[in-house]
């Protein structure tokens, strides 16, 4: 149960520097997961050489088998002797330098490696494991750094202004940079090197500048049998967690599917970098909004608006074919304002989730909560990338080639259909989610009662 008192969960306890380090911290995450997301199969397919469908299937089983540990590697994490930086800072630190490496050698080794498959294979399952090691910490210091609704309503949304950021930034930079620095194979690889010293750099400022505020009250730790019962006993959990793995697929296919979009449907790959101006500010604006609208009037409704206002965005992509290239951009600005909104959201309900988990069961699951939304994103990536693999690998597309018609379509069809398809599964699946604004503030009610009473 958390040590803290109504009185100081009512008020803003994250100070400033806290904020911009957490902000670093959040961006030096986002980074390497979008270059991954974004830019992995291009690489692989057209410069490593490796066919579409082959790299659909790595995507798709590494993801799953990857995210499948997440739960194991979040009961670890919520298990790790606790430091004199707290429960999960020392280890964002230490999973901050693990991920850079492994993310190095997931381009170097395909690119230097004869058998580039299986060294891709082989890279990208350390790369999923390390990754744990820097994501699970970092998204359990948001219900750790405070009690206060409205601390973490700010953590959130900065939390989903940074990854959106982060996310529009490398792809508005990244095929510039690369060009820079020489094109090809070679300018990628130098790219990630350097992406991986940025991103370490960032991690350890906020690593270094945040402080954790909430701490269990019982010195006793859960079982693994205790997490089971909890997240089997309430829908919450699962229903949070489909919701999450299909919005988080279809932000995947969206983002790996612009760089064919544009080069060969669109017909310029100039306005990749466009589409990330484009996409920023109606982010931003969704971002911050979510969470401040949730708080008011929940943030149920308010997530089911973006993912129809998602939806809307992306399938109009595909309701719209023939248009010129800037035009299209009108649609990803539309689905930029949904998705910023529900990432933000994601979180903002992860550490709802979090209370709501500890009066059922009174444990704080924040390790294991933080794995299953790492295995949610995880998952999804793959699934929404390997979707994007395969419709182009039926549809006839070719590397570098002039495209057929045929190829055409099913480049269109996964750049709009594919995504919009899986934001209305999420909020399908998410319209039985039980936490309400009146269940999440009797939440609150319960634990400060609990937590004076002791």
């Amino acid at each position: 149960m958390t040590t803290v008192s109504a009185r100081a969960a009512m008020k803003s306890d994250v100070r400033l520097v806290e904020k911009i380090g957490y902000f670093a911290a959040n961006f030096g995450n986002i980074i390497l997961s979008t270059v991954i997301s974004s830019f992995l199969l291009i690489y692989l397919t057209d410069h490593v050489g490796i066919n579409a469908a082959a790299v659909g299937t790595l995507l798709l089983v590494a993801r799953l088998v990857d995210g499948a540990t997440d739960p194991i590697m979040g009961y670890l994490v919520d298990h790790l002797p606790r430091t004199s930086w707290g429960r999960f800072r020392s280890y964002l630190l230490i999973g901050g330098a693990v991920g850079a490496v492994a993310f190095v050698a997931l381009f170097l080794a395909p690119g230097f490696v004869g058998a580039s498959l299986v060294a891709a294979w082989i890279t990208y399952l350390i790369w999923g494991l390390a990754f744990d090691l820097m994501d699970i910490p970092l998204n359990a210091l948001l219900p750790a750094m405070s009690a206060s609704p409205r601390s973490r309503g700010q953590l959130a949304a900065i939390k989903g202004t940074t990854y959106l950021i982060g996310t529009l930034v490398v792809i508005g930079v990244s095929l510039p940079v690369v060009a820079l620095l020489g094109g090809g194979a070679l300018g990628w690889q130098v790219y990630v090197v350097i992406i991986a010293v940025v991103s370490f750099a960032l991690t350890a400022t906020g690593a270094l500048l945040v402080r954790e505020r909430v701490a269990p009250s019982t010195a006793e730790p859960y079982r693994f049998s205790d997490a089971k019962a909890l997240f089997l006993s309430s829908r919450a959990v699962p229903v949070l967690l489909v919701s999450k793995l299909a919005t988080s697929a279809a932000n995947a296919a969206l983002m790996a599917g612009i760089p064919f979009f544009f080069t060969y449907y669109a017909g310029s790959a100039g306005l990749v970098s466009a589409v990330a101006l484009v996409m920023v500010v109606p982010m931003m604006l969704g971002s911050i909004s979510g969470p401040l609208l949730g708080q008011r009037i929940g943030f149920k409704p308010v997530y089911l608006s973006s993912l129809v206002i998602a939806a809307l965005g992306v399938g109009s992509i595909l309701l719209l074919p023939g248009l010129q290239g800037p035009s299209y951009l009108v649609c990803f600005g539309v689905a930029g304002l949904g998705f910023g909104g529900a990432v933000a959201l994601n979180y903002a309900m992860l550490a709802e989730l979090t209370d709501f988990v500890e009066l059922k069961g009174g444990f704080r699951t924040e390790g294991t909560l933080a794995s299953i939304g790492s295995f949610a994103a995880k998952a999804g990536a793959g699934i929404g990338g390997a979707l994007i693999a395969y419709v182009l690998a039926f549809s006839g597309y070719v590397a570098g080639a002039e495209q057929t018609p045929e190829a055409l379509a099913g480049i269109a069809l996964a750049q709009g259909g594919v995504p919009a398809a899986l934001v209305v599964i999420g909020g399908l699946v998410f319209l039985a989610y039980p936490i309400t604004r009146t269940v999440a503030a009797e939440t609150r009610a319960a634990l400060n009662e609990r937590n004076d009473a002791r």
